[in-house]
């Protein structure tokens, strides 16, 4: 299964809705906002790569809309085009003024739409790659720093004093080692990234008894937990069954309880949950720590986005941003809610494919 692109379509007739879902539901991810308040509410969280906008809706209308879009960071590069009866240069370059990048007058022709929305769909994929390549030089230039220090110091002094006592010997080649593993893993979770944000991944999917899938990463992370003291409480029922890369998913809720462990005070809980919530199968994680920096949060699923790479330990950032492309890749939703002082929980939500027993 390779990553569908996403389009939010924005439009406050029933009729155009069912038109434009009908031309595109068979190739793309598709999300529908009748305003647009209900389109700025959603489109974060959906994180869409083309939106398609009616321009004359209740409310703030979609030259607003657009607006108020564009000027979030994290929706710079969204392409929108404008569909709208109105069609006259003055209201196309409201539209431009706005933010939009292209626009279509309605009636609409099927063709020229879908070409349109092909090529700004491949446009966003350019865009994109170009801006990972920036993003991940800059990522490596601070992340290698350390781990480069700590080989090429050591191999220094292996080198040039041949009477080291073993013990210290000893010691300066296990921290040559754990750097190049680390390392190793910075550059594979790159390269990993760097695939997912271009598409360039596919997924293996079957039935997967979720908490089962749960479980298992609950294991992985036990050593971690019991070394730090903290508990790992769950309330995982039996009939959760859900259509899904396993592998994939699994480093999902490995990542995310990580996370909940390392920012855990020694000693403290992480409850791990698992339920049905409407057509999604839910399974959250909520940890005591001391929060997340509320300037930090808008930008905790990418690595990339936050000019303070400091906040990132030790590949952490990287591990919730691939988390978070691979929720992305199975039509689900990853958000987080902290408070300082409060603790932070994340909550995954996948849609159900494959219904057993009327639950997940």
């Amino acid at each position: 299964m390779s990553r569908q692109h996403k389009i939010l379509i924005v439009d406050d007739n029933p009729t155009n809705l069912v038109i434009l879902e009908a031309m595109l539901s068979d190739d793309y991810q598709l999300r529908m906002a009748t305003s647009g308040e209900e389109a700025l509410a959603v489109v974060s969280d959906f994180s869409p790569d083309l939106i398609l906008l009616d321009i004359m809706m209740p409310g703030i209308d979609g030259y607003e809309t657009c607006h108020r879009i564009r000027i979030t960071p994290s929706l710079a590069h969204t392409k929108i085009i404008m569909i709208s009866s109105k069609s006259r240069v003055e209201e196309r370059l409201q539209g431009y003024e706005a933010g939009a990048d292209d626009y279509v007058a309605k009636p609409f022709e099927r063709e020229e739409l879908l070409a349109k929305i092909q090529v700004y769909l491949r446009l966003q994929s350019i865009e994109e790659a170009d801006r990972l390549k920036s993003d991940v030089i800059t990522l490596l230039s601070h992340e290698t720093r350390t781990p480069l220090n700590t080989i090429i110091a050591p191999v220094q002094m292996l080198r040039e004093e041949s009477d080291l006592d073993p013990a210290v010997r000893s010691e300066l080649l296990d921290m040559v080692h754990q750097s190049a593993l680390r390392l190793q893993d910075l550059f594979e979770q790159v390269l990993t990234l760097s695939k997912m944000k271009s598409g360039a991944w596919d997924f293996e999917l079957a039935p997967v008894h979720v908490p089962d899938m749960v479980r298992s990463a609950i294991s992985k992370v036990a050593p971690q937990a019991d070394e730090r003291g903290v508990q790992i409480a769950e309330e995982l029922p039996s009939d959760r069954i859900v259509r899904l890369d396993p592998e994939q998913m699994r480093k999902v809720f490995t990542t995310i309880l990580d996370n909940a462990i390392r920012f855990s005070p020694v000693g403290g809980r992480v409850m791990v949950e698992c339920r049905a919530e409407d057509k999604h199968c839910c399974v959250t994680v909520a940890d005591e720590g001391n929060g997340i920096d509320p300037e930090l949060l808008p930008y905790r699923f990418n690595v990339f986005a936050h000019t303070d790479l400091n906040a990132h330990s030790k590949g952490l950032g990287l591990s919730l941003a691939i988390a978070y492309q691979i929720v992305l890749a199975h039509s689900g939703t990853i958000e987080v809610e902290s408070h300082q002082g409060a603790g932070t929980t994340f909550t995954v939500r996948l849609p159900v494919m494959t219904p057993v027993h009327g639950d997940c």
